[in-house]
């Protein structure tokens, strides 16, 4: 009796397991993607947002469709649900078909499943409000990945990894996923301060619109749209006062900080205002309560201040009176002028206790009209610390931090309902464009966050310099998707697929660039703003670079020994080289920037040039930005103290 049971408890389950699905054999497509009827304005709103313009069909089918064909050779047809002549042995269902209608899914989640011969992907494309997600699109690339093996490491024809089988065939799936972070943004800002660096460009002799097609969104726009960032929620915290000078300034210069020179006169659009004053708190207030009211889908507003520009901060008794005198000091800070001395004081306290109790005075009046709406606020600059005697703060306040400090992120979590970070960590301000590696410190940061109330992420900075700073931007927008993700096995897994038979070596070489990047976060006084970034030759030593190079050497001596050598990982090898290349070009003229005056400085800056120059339109060194800040570091380089 029990082997019965036995045999007909197997006979049951193979008759409802799925056997596997094929996509394409021998390069021929065996299924078709299947289209929901007609396009919504939703996802051509959407497609539109992705693309910069109009598409037929939605981007999930196109690039699915595209993978396939990169992958196999063959490239299904796309169909919708009841176009007739379209038969295929499998049918690949994506978005929100009829036959997707029991996929029930949150915004921003995605589910891969297969029924009989078909795959179906859905994923929620819909956010509060009306706002446009990409659920859908989400779970086409976590396909691409997983079942294909394709990997985006960096935008441009070398930065695609895309394993060719002639025979796709896929397993029994059913997976779901919704990334934790509700915001994960990372701002790519190759293409930023024309103005500054149009006298550059005509002095290389570069066409600024040339610098632009090469690095602007068109060209990288995709690589992070593929990486999976996005958002379910909008947290709107840009500079929320400009041109309140103009419209208040005559009938309430009261509302406006007190200047050195005794009046309340701002220089526009950067106007700063007097945080103190409970009638500027009413009238905030009002104004918002009627934005959200004029706007049903406004789910979230700002409370931010203006940088201030040339106006300084208000040094009126009230305001004065919020600022504790045990709160952390600020030394010489020029925005902070003392009254008596028209001076910077030499140390004055942080303005967090100050600048929140005016934060947390117009949020508990929005929240009495609106209790369902948000505010954003930001910790930043002179009010970036915790306060020291506010106590827990209003629960439609999102703080945004801008930083990744987690003493700051655990003392503000304390006290904050919930935070969103704003950090500027990824530019080249400190290393000066040098090759470096911070990939595991960005991930455990972000982990670190999230476990402290972050519900969102958004990374200034991303200049594009992809062959010194790639590994860390690829392994962040990793981590933003997943938190909990193994960042040792996600490195691994970004060398095998670079590098192929190089990976070993060139894992080391990554290795060996931690450690570098480790000590040279440690130094608090490298800044590139500072008399002390040739301090940097202390860690970028010859010793190290040397280390460096001969792990390139080892890379490119094991691809040569392959059957079959990579072209693409042979040029992924060879920008690592000419990232340590830079770095020996730098570190030879931070040695003599103390004597600008000397033939060898104007000789080795000319050499630092020459080369940029040759990286404007290549994915490499983000040459414009890293000349930025060399230049930045070398008019503080003649006070250097070693």
């Amino acid at each position: 009796m029990k082997l019965f049971v036995l045999l007909f408890l197997t006979l049951a389950h193979l008759g409802t397991a799925h056997a596997d699905i094929t996509l394409v054999r021998e390069g021929k497509a065996q299924a078709v993607i299947i289209v929901p009827e007609g396009l919504s304005k939703h996802v051509q709103k959407s497609a539109a947002q992705l693309t910069g313009g109009a598409m037929s069909v939605p981007l999930a089918a196109v690039e699915l469709a595209d993978y396939l064909r990169k992958v196999s050779g063959a490239r299904p047809v796309i169909a919708t649900e009841t176009q007739k002549g379209v038969e295929a042995a499998s049918r690949i269902y994506i978005g929100h078909c009829k036959a997707n209608a029991d996929l029930a899914v949150q915004p921003e989640e995605f589910v891969v499943r297969t029924k009989g011969k078909d795959l179906h992907i859905c994923g929620g494309d819909a956010g509060p409000g009306g706002m446009i997600c990409q659920g859908t699109l989400y779970g086409v690339y976590d396909f691409i990945e997983r079942e294909l093996g394709v990997r985006w490491l960096f935008p441009g024809e070398h930065g695609e990894v895309v394993p060719r089988r002639s025979t796709i065939t896929i397993p029994d799936l059913d997976r779901h996923e919704q990334p934790r972070i509700e915001k994960r943004k990372v701002r790519n800002q190759a293409v930023t301060r024309e103005d500054t660096f149009a006298p550059v460009l005509k002095q290389w002799g570069i066409a600024m619109e040339a610098w632009k097609a090469a690095q602007g969104p068109e060209a990288t726009g995709a690589w992070f749209r593929r990486m999976r960032l996005g958002a379910r929620i909008e947290i709107e915290g840009g500079h929320a006062y400009a041109g309140w000078w103009e419209k208040y300034g005559k009938e309430h210069p009261e509302w406006f900080a007190l200047q050195p020179d005794g009046t309340r006169t701002q220089q526009p659009v950067r106007e700063r205002l007097c945080k103190s004053n409970p009638a500027l708190w009413d009238e905030i207030a009002r104004v918002r309560i009627a934005e959200f009211q004029a706007d049903p889908s406004k789910r979230m507003a700002s409370l931010a201040p203006n940088d201030g520009g040339a106006n300084k901060w208000c040094m009126c008794a009230a305001c004065r009176a919020l600022d504790p005198a045990d709160a952390p000091k600020l030394l010489n800070d020029r925005s902070l002028i003392d009254p008596a001395t028209k001076l910077p004081f030499a140390e004055y306290p942080a303005l967090t206790d100050r600048v929140f109790t005016f934060f947390n005075e117009i949020a508990k009046r929005v929240r009495r009209e609106m209790p369902d709406r948000d505010l954003v606020a930001y910790a930043y600059s002179v009010y970036r610390t915790p306060p020291v005697k506010l106590g827990p703060l209003e629960p439609n306040l999102i703080i945004g931090y801008v930083g990744l400090d987690p003493a700051d992120i655990k003392a503000w979590s304390r006290i904050a309902p919930r935070l969103y970070l704003r950090p500027n960590d990824l530019g080249p301000a400190i290393d000066l464009g040098m090759p470096r590696n911070n990939a595991v410190q960005l991930a455990e940061a972000v982990k670190f966050a999230v476990e402290h109330k972050a519900i969102g992420f958004d990374f200034d900075n991303c200049h594009g310099n992809w062959s010194a700073h790639g590994l860390d931007y690829y392994v962040l927008c990793k981590a933003l998707w997943n938190p909990a993700l193994d960042v040792r096995a996600t490195i691994a897994d970004y060398c095998r697929a670079a590098y192929g038979p190089a990976a070993v070596p060139m894992q080391r070489y990554h290795d060996r660039l931690e450690k570098i990047s480790d000590q040279v976060r440690a130094d608090s006084q490298l800044v590139a703003k500072s008399p002390h970034a040739a301090r940097l030759r202390r860690y970028y030593s010859d010793e190290a670079l040397t280390a460096l190079e001969s792990e390139i050497v080892a890379a490119k001596n094991a691809v040569n020994r392959s059957k079959d050598p990579d072209v693409h990982a042979t040029a992924r090898i060879e920008m690592a080289a000419e990232s340590v290349r830079y770095a020996r070009l730098v570190t030879a003229l931070l040695e003599v920037a103390h004597d600008k005056k000397s033939p060898l400085f104007t000789e080795r800056l000319a050499a630092v040039e020459a080369f940029l120059k040759t990286k404007v339109l290549t994915p490499e060194l983000a040459p414009l930005h890293s000349h930025r800040y060399l230049r930045m570091a070398l008019a503080y380089a003649e006070r250097e103290v070693e």
